[in-house]
């Protein structure tokens, strides 16, 4: 008889419930029981119009396809649903179950440390290697000897930044051939040992790890599709956790039964499960749309309530991943049309095919990925975020949409601290009650807190704040209160704080301008924006986004860019960033009469062009002189510091701006 495990059931649903509902029963059944129940589910398989129906648009959208029953059941399970979850694998490779021991060798890799395998920077002194420059985020590649103080490791890292599409390692460790590449671009990552390929796709971040036998040299352990459902994260085996085995024969397998199964067992993510257990107790036709977080993979997720009170009781589910979801957008006249013939699901349309997902902020390159990737989760939290990059970037902008995510209808108050006079920043920010001080208005006024309260408010320039005000501000965000100049009364508030500066806040603070602990205040989740010399591959389809935002703006006739034009826009290294670029913009179709804009339109200056090569050049200069100097210390870093006569911030700085690989 199976065993039951009721886990406490929750009245009202809640952001952060602590326990499951009780519709998401977890049910731990032996082997036979789980097979007799998914034999049997299969046999009695929905055969109704609607659910038929479904099935069919879920396939033509590519979307994955998942039913649950009334009781948390599942019934169905699509074959892309389980690809793109990750419980079904194929391939000829395999391993017994087991441990990591001392002497094995370690192949890892890792597109950003941390953040999708559980693992640590300190782990990685299992493989030798203590460098104390690797935190999270960081992109790692390392071959090791597990727990052997006398093997060098080798290895290579940089700091979060991805310096060109295919990140390589290449090694040989007792006469075995070894490498290791990061695609940022086909999203993959690969580890090949003597010819044999282990790989890895990834949406955002991913580790990847496989463990050869010291003594056998054979491979006793690699991670594949499932990891997550299977508990294998890179950072818990190498901690000493044990792993499954994965005996796989050479054709399509399942990880782990689907139709039979309880939906709490099986799907994991307890935000999803929630929302699951929302619905599952909801009236017929209520549904949810939102991304969630599944297996530590982001999906689209779209779940309705279906027909309750009848056999098809339950809920129907349909999952994508991001980049699945983005493809089908831009194919969307098609998708839209099939969607639109569907009767049950005229509300549908093409909603799940498009994300409303930061849609603003334009650019596919790895770094603004990533700075949406971070924008969303920080949008999902009331946590205070810092917004740091150069002057017109896009600070601004980003702070609006973080906001809008999930505060569309509450106050978005922007607040430049830059532009407010020193002896006026209290009073601006707090107010003031009658008679605070002379030319006071006579009603009082209301500050921007006040204005913000409810929603966010977005202190743009929080560098610029006058040491003697920087003390009340970290008093309003320890205690949610603020005082109007000129009274002692409290006024509360919920206020939601991002700030954005283009200073080096760390540098103010060593050199005693900012206070350390107003800094460890608002640095709780920050975000960096990258200038657009970092990220060009986005210039061409920001270029145009801006174009099309400015003539609609203006009601101006349809213009393009000749390819002259966009060749000089995408070479320029556009020190003044995105605003920069949106003036170029604008002042070029106001001088362009036609519908091409050409490059004489964009008045860029061969001067100007120039002086970015002379800068291009500089900069491979310096990147080769400090090459030379760490061979000539052998890897020494301080040594070259030395020579080089450069302090430990700005010599890492031009490390990680120009790519450089250090031992």
């Amino acid at each position: 008889m199976a065993k039951l495990r009721l886990l406490p059931s929750t009245p009202t649903y809640t952001r952060n419930p602590k326990v499951l509902p009780e519709h998401l029963i977890k049910i731990k059944t032996p082997a036979k029981a789980k097979a007799k129940a998914s034999r049997a589910y299969k046999e009695r398989q929905m055969k109704s119009i609607g659910a038929e129906t479904l099935k069919t648009i879920a396939e033509g959208m590519n979307a994955g396809y998942i039913y649950v029953d009334n009781d948390g059941i599942i019934g169905d399970f699509s074959e892309l649903a389980k690809e793109i979850l990750g419980i079904k694998t194929s391939g000829h490779q395999k391993h017994d179950a087991g441990r990591i021991e001392p002497g094995d060798i370690v192949i890892f890799a890792d597109n950003d440390l941390g953040n999708d395998d559980m693992m640590r920077a300190a782990d990685l002194e299992c493989l030798n290697i203590k460098d104390k420059d690797i935190s999270q985020g960081d992109i790692v590649l390392a071959v090791g000897r597990y727990k052997d103080r006398s093997a060098k490791p080798v290895y290579k890292t940089f700091g979060g930044y991805v310096p060109e599409p295919v990140i390589t390692l290449q090694t040989k460790l007792d006469g075995l051939e070894i490498s290791i590449s990061i695609d940022c671009e086909s999203r993959s990552i690969k580890v090949t040992v003597a010819g044999e390929v282990y790989g890895m796709d990834y949406l955002e971040s991913v580790g990847h790890l496989v463990v050869l036998d010291g003594k056998t040299k054979e491979v006793k352990f690699f991670q594949a599709k499932g990891y997550g459902y299977r508990g294998e994260e890179a950072g818990e085996i190498l901690r000493g956790k044990g792993y499954q085995s994965k005996n796989i024969e050479d054709k399509s397998t399942e990880l782990v039964p689907t139709v039979g199964m309880s939906a709490g067992e099986v799907l994991k993510g307890k935000e999803f499960q929630h929302e699951l257990a929302t619905l599952l107790s909801a009236e017929d036709g209520a549904e949810i749309q939102k991304v969630l977080e599944i297996y530590r993979r982001w999906m689209l997720v779209k779940m309705m309530r279906i027909k309750k009170g009848t056999k098809d009781d339950g809920v129907y589910i349909f999952i994508r991943d991001r980049e699945l979801a983005q493809k089908a957008a831009r194919a969307g006249a098609v998708l839209k049309e099939k969607i639109e013939n569907a009767s049950r699901l005229t509300a549908y349309k093409d909603e799940v095919a498009e994300i409303e997902f930061l849609k603003n902020i334009v650019g596919n390159s790895v770094k603004m990925q990533k700075v949406k990737q971070l924008a969303y989760k920080a949008a999902n939290t009331r946590f205070n975020v810092i917004i740091t990059g150069e002057s017109g970037t896009g600070k601004t902008k980003l702070a609006r949409e973080i906001h809008s995510i999930k505060g569309e209808n509450t106050p978005f108050v922007t607040v430049a601290c830059n532009a407010i006079a020193p002896s006026l920043i209290e009073s601006e920010l707090f107010g003031y009650v009658p008679g605070a001080f002379t030319g006071a208005d006579a009603k009082g006024k209301k500050g921007f807190f006040e204005e913000a309260n409810g929603g966010t408010i977005f202190l743009d320039e929080i560098g610029e704040i006058p040491p003697e005000m920087q003390i009340k501000l970290l008093n309003v965000l320890q205690d949610k209160r603020i005082y109007r100049v000129g009274s002692t009364k409290p006024i509360d508030i919920d206020v939601r704080v991002i700030t954005a500066s283009n200073r080096n806040l760390e540098e103010e603070v060593k050199k005693g301008r900012f206070r350390q602990d107003l800094y460890y205040r608002i640095n709780v989740f920050p975000i960096s924006l990258p200038p657009l010399r970092e990220r060009k591959k986005d210039l061409r389809l920001l270029a145009e986004s801006i174009l099309r935002n400015l003539l609609a703006s203006y009601g101006m006739d349809e213009k393009k860019f000749a390819e002259e034009a966009m060749e000089i826009i995408t070479a320029y290294d556009w020190p003044g960033n995105v605003r920069e670029l949106e003036n170029i913009i604008e002042r070029a179709i106001t001088l362009c009469d036609g519908t091409t804009i050409y490059a004489e339109h964009l008045m860029i200056s061969k001067l100007e062009r120039q002086a970015v090569s002379l800068k291009a050049r500089v900069e491979a200069g310096e990147k080769k002189i400090i090459e030379e100097v760490l061979i000539k210390h052998n890897g020494n870093r301080k040594k070259a510091m030395q020579e080089l006569e450069l302090s430990k911030s700005v010599f890492y700085d031009k490390v990680k701006r120009y790519g450089i690989e250090l031992e």
